[in-house]
């Protein structure tokens, strides 16, 4: 039998943004990534991160107005960081507050999406102030393989995307 090893990971989770479109003014979230830093599987601590993103809409050439949107995190694929080979997963979540309770998803099955409103002047973009979300990884049944393929520490990532949509929001 192989003792475990103690592991260090270094987790990276990157955000892309998906624009929406609403006649003549883009809608999209900038791109991140939040880095959980070195894990140590054998430590049993859980291991937060935080990261924030800005929406920044576009106004090509129509009149000024204001815009709702929705930042909505695609459930799948399953929150599991993985190493660049090999099958080892790290599972994790995003929650949208530091108590994390409210996961960020597409707002079903109990998740929760980032809403906002700005007005968008004509020829103009305007962005939203930054919107923190939080990352946690815990430790329960997380024990990577002591033979995984590269030595320690190994990167484990995962890209998600970020789905903004836009629709008028009253006054216009």
């Amino acid at each position: 039998m192989t003792p475990h090893r103690r592991w260090i990971i270094c987790a990276a989770l990157t955000l892309t943004a998906a624009p929406s479109a609403l006649a003549g003014i883009t809608c999209a979230a900038s791109n991140t990534t939040v880095n959980f830093g070195p894990y140590d599987v054998l430590s049993g601590a859980m291991l937060p991160a935080s990261g924030s993103i800005v929406v920044t809409c576009v106004n090509a050439n129509v009149p000024s107005t204001r815009v709702a949107y929705t930042a909505r995190l695609a459930i799948a694929p399953t929150r599991q960081m993985a190493p660049p080979v090999g099958s080892d997963r790290i599972a994790y979540q995003i929650y949208l507050d530091a108590a994390h309770t409210q996961a960020w998803g597409d707002g079903t099955g109990g998740t929760y999406v980032i809403t906002g409103q700005m007005r968008v002047r004509r020829n103009r973009s305007t962005t939203s102030p930054p919107i923190n979300y939080y990352g946690l990884i815990t430790p329960g049944g997380q024990d990577v393989s002591a033979a995984s393929p590269a030595p320690p520490p190994t990167t484990y990532a995962q890209t998600l995307v970020v789905t903004v949509t836009c629709t008028p929001a009253n006054p216009c």
